[in-house]
């Protein structure tokens, strides 16, 4: 009785081992198409360069660029560059997807050179403005959680500033963000924390730079 009860298990083994085994091969041969086919599925429902009219512009989309900021190089809005490239979701692009920009844009402007976040890729402060539009600016399609964290850690006051001391740095400015130590570490560095736009400009680099993460607020979205 035992004999036949370990043949059984055995048996039942075996057709375990053949079935996993034939699901791992089928699993990697399908690995493989995607690979092949390069199925970058989201990326190809954008225009490609040829299907850009001959009064439009083709932008092709390099590591670290968001929607708000080529909307910004090119004088437009994210919300029309999305609607006019069919884009379903205007904060997921694709490194070499080709943005097409309506001819109402302002001009030519040369792909970047590097990732590396610098005051060249970043729109250019506005004349006046409130706190609230310049982070609506800055922030493009994430504006609504930075608003959510700006004012609750200032209160959208650019000159709010924390007396408590964090290994030599105070939180300063619109977002709080520690001064010196992590402030020297942004394009704005030689800028004033307690500048508005800088200190908004500098939180969108660190947020960009964690993944598009608020993991180093306090407060969240």
């Amino acid at each position: 009785m035992q004999v036949r009860q370990y043949i059984s298990t055995s048996v039942q083994q075996l057709h375990v081992k053949r079935f996993v085994g034939k699901f791992t091969i089928v699993f990697m041969a399908l690995l493989s198409l995607c690979a092949v086919f390069g199925l970058n599925v989201p990326g190809a429902q954008a225009k490609d360069r040829t299907a850009c009219s001959g009064s439009d512009q083709a932008y092709t989309v390099a590591g670290g660029d968001t929607l708000s900021e080529i909307a910004s190089r090119y004088g437009t809005s994210w919300s029309t560059l999305a609607s006019y490239n069919s884009i379903a979701d205007p904060n997921l692009i694709f490194v070499n997807q080709v943005v097409c920009i309506p001819a109402g844009g302002s001009g030519s402007v040369s792909q970047p050179q590097s990732t590396t976040p610098s005051n060249s890729s970043q729109p250019q402060a506005p004349q006046g403005g409130s706190v609230a539009s310049m982070i609506d600016q800055v922030f493009g399609p994430y504006a609504a959680a930075a608003m959510n964290v700006a004012m609750c850690e200032s209160g959208l006051n650019p000159g709010a500033t924390n007396p408590i001391s964090i290994a030599g740095s105070h939180a300063a400015g619109v977002f709080q963000i520690l001064y010196p130590s992590t402030w020297d570490g942004t394009s704005e560095a030689a800028s004033s924390p307690y500048d508005a736009w800088s200190n908004i400009v500098a939180a969108y680099e660190i947020f960009a730079r964690d993944g598009y993460s608020w993991r180093e607020w306090t407060c969240q979205p």
